[in-house]
C-alpha cells in the first residue's frame, strides 16, 4: 500500500482486513477502550481542516494521542491564510518545520496535487468534498463485519442524500474490493441523480420496497451546505416517505444492523427511536473511529 491514504485505489482487499484487524487489536482487554502504546513519539502530526468537524477531528486526536505522536491542531482561522498566503505555501512552511503527517478535508480534491509535491510528508485524506472519505468508510467496514462475519452475502441499502455524500463515494469504492451481494440506493430522485442508472446496484425511490430484506442500511443525512438547488421535497414529505425509523425498518432482514456516519439529523432522515434499537450501530462506529485511525497511522508510519 502507498504511504498515503488518498482513496481506495491503492488498497487491497488484505490491506482492508489487515486495518480492521489491526484497529480490533488496539482495543482494551474489556474492549470499553482503546490502549495507549507509545509507538511513534517521534512523529508530528498535523490536523489541518477546512470545513467543520467534530467525529473525524476529534478521533483522530485521540488516535495520535494513543500512539504517543505530538498532534498539532492547525488554527486556520488566526493563520496567515487569513493574510493571503496558499494552502501550498503553508504546507510547504509544515514540512519545513518537521511536519511528517497531514490531516487535510477540504471542499476542493487538492490533496491529489499535494501528495506530488510534498514527498517528504505523508497525507491522510479526511474529507474531499462530495468526493471521498475512506477513514470513516473503514470505520464502517470495520463495523459491519463485528456483526456480519461475510460481505459477499451482505444485501445493503443507502438511503439520502446520495448525490452530496463522500461517505457513500468511498463505501462504493471499498465494497466492490470486499464484496457484497446486493446494493439498493434509495432516496428522492433530486438527491440522487447520479445513482438512478448505477452499474454496480439498484435505484428504488420507494423506501419500503428498497428496505425489503436488508441485512444493512445506510442512512445519510441532507448535506445542505451542498445544496446548489431548492429541493422539489418539503421536509414534512421527506420524513413521511424516506425517513428510517422503527415501523419502516419492519421489513428488514430481522438481524439487519443500521449504520449511520454523522451527524444525524435525529427526526428529518432518522428517529430518535430508531437510533435506539440494539441493531443500531451509531455508537459502535463513533467508538471505532478511534481505533481504526490508529490502525491508519499505524500503518502508514510503518510505510513512511
Amino acid at each position: 500500500m502507498s504511504k498515503n491514504l488518498i482513496n481506495f485505489s491503492d488498497l487491497t482487499k488484505k490491506d482492508i482486513f489487515d486495518f480492521i484487524e489491526l484497529a480490533n487489536n488496539f482495543k482494551s482487554e474489556d474492549s470499553l477502550n482503546y490502549r495507549d502504546e507509545n509507538l511513534f513519539p517521534d512523529k508530528k502530526i498535523v490536523s489541518m481542516f477546512c470545513e467543520p468537524s467534530t467525529r473525524t477531528k476529534l478521533s483522530f486526536q485521540i488516535a495520535a494521542h494513543n500512539l504517543g505522536a505530538k498532534f498539532i491542531d492547525f488554527d486556520l482561522s488566526n493563520s496567515s491564510m487569513n493574510k493571503g498566503e496558499s494552502l501550498e505555501d503553508t504546507l510547504s512552511a509544515m514540512e519545513m518545520m518537521g511536519v511528517d503527517l497531514c490531516i487535510l478535508r477540504h471542499t476542493e480534491s487538492v490533496i491529489h496535487d499535494f501528495v506530488k509535491n510534498f514527498s517528504n510528508m505523508q497525507f491522510i485524506n479526511a474529507g474531499e468534498g462530495s468526493i471521498s472519505h475512506p477513514t470513516q468508510t473503514l470505520i464502517d467496514l470495520m463495523t459491519i463485519h463485528e456483526s456480519k462475519e461475510k460481505f459477499e452475502n451482505l444485501n445493503i441499502t443507502i438511503v439520502g442524500d446520495l448525490d452530496h455524500s463522500r461517505v457513500v463515494n468511498s463505501f462504493i469504492e471499498a465494497i466492490q474490493i470486499v464484496g457484497y451481494k446486493s446494493i439498493t440506493f434509495c432516496g428522492h430522485p433530486d438527491l440522487c441523480k447520479n445513482f438512478i442508472e448505477s452499474p454496480i446496484g439498484n435505484f428504488e425511490p420507494e423506501l419500503e420496497t428498497a428496505l425489503q430484506d436488508a441485512d444493512v442500511v445506510m442512512a445519510l443525512r441532507i448535506q445542505n451546505e451542498r445544496l446548489s438547488e431548492k429541493l422539489t421535497i418539503g421536509a414534512s414529505d421527506y420524513v413521511e416517505r424516506y425517513q428510517i425509523n422503527v415501523d419502516s425498518l419492519q421489513v428488514a432482514d430481522p438481524e439487519m444492523i443500521l449504520l449511520h456516519p454523522g451527524p444525524v439529523n435525529f427526526g428529518i432522515e432518522l428517529s430518535k427511536e430508531a437510533s435506539e434499537l440494539e441493531n443500531c450501530k451509531i455508537r459502535n462506529q463513533i467508538f471505532n473511529g478511534v481505533g481504526m485511525r490508529m490502525a491508519v497511522l499505524t500503518k502508514l508510519f510503518s510505510q513512511a
